[in-house]
Parts: C-alpha cells; sequence; structure tokens
C-alpha cells in the first residue's frame, strides 16, 4: 500500500493562547498509508480529528473549525503505523475574530 506524506492546514480553530480565546490556525505533518491520494487526504484529517487537538478546540458548533489538505506527497517508506509527529506550527487566524 502506498504511503504518503500530508501537510494539514487547520483553519478557525478557537483555543486558549496565554489564557485568552482566540482563533488559530496551524500547519500539521501526519505519515498515512493509503490506497490513493484521495484516501490518503481523508486518513490524515481523521487522524488530526481523533488528536488530542481536539481538546484545545472551544469552538461552538456554529461555528466549527476547519482541515484541508495543503500539500500531499507519495514517499518511499512504508510499513508504518499512520501516525502524525508531535506539534504544529500556529498562526493567528486574521479575519476571524
Amino acid at each position: 500500500m502506498p504511503s504518503y506524506r500530508c501537510l494539514i492546514e487547520g483553519r478557525n480553530f478557537l483555543v486558549s493562547v496565554n489564557g485568552k480565546k482566540s482563533k488559530q490556525g496551524f500547519y500539521k505533518t501526519v505519515f498515512v498509508n493509503s490506497a490513493n491520494p484521495e484516501q490518503a487526504e481523508l486518513d490524515a484529517v481523521q487522524l488530526i480529528r481523533e488528536s488530542d487537538l481536539r481538546d484545545l478546540v472551544k469552538n461552538d458548533r456554529s461555528d466549527p473549525p476547519m482541515l484541508f489538505l495543503d500539500e500531499i506527497e507519495e514517499i518511499e517508506e512504508q510499513g508504518f503505523e499512520n501516525y502524525s509527529p508531535g506539534g504544529a506550527t500556529w498562526y493567528p487566524d486574521e479575519g476571524q475574530e
């Protein structure tokens, strides 16, 4: 089964920063084994949804956060378990305040 490196962008995440809630976005790399690029995108997004990230999110149901595939690359390494290395690159989500 092919393996993929997926760069996922999160937008409109209401999180606590220095004790104050603010809208933030992030980029996070995820590695998945999937049948094709389309399935890799779905698998990567699902992996992030099931991560500890959801414990940080303070959004109301009427204003949900969003996840998007920014980049995808098929990689040679295979046979690993799907994973998301620790950490993400966060940025202020301008226009979302």
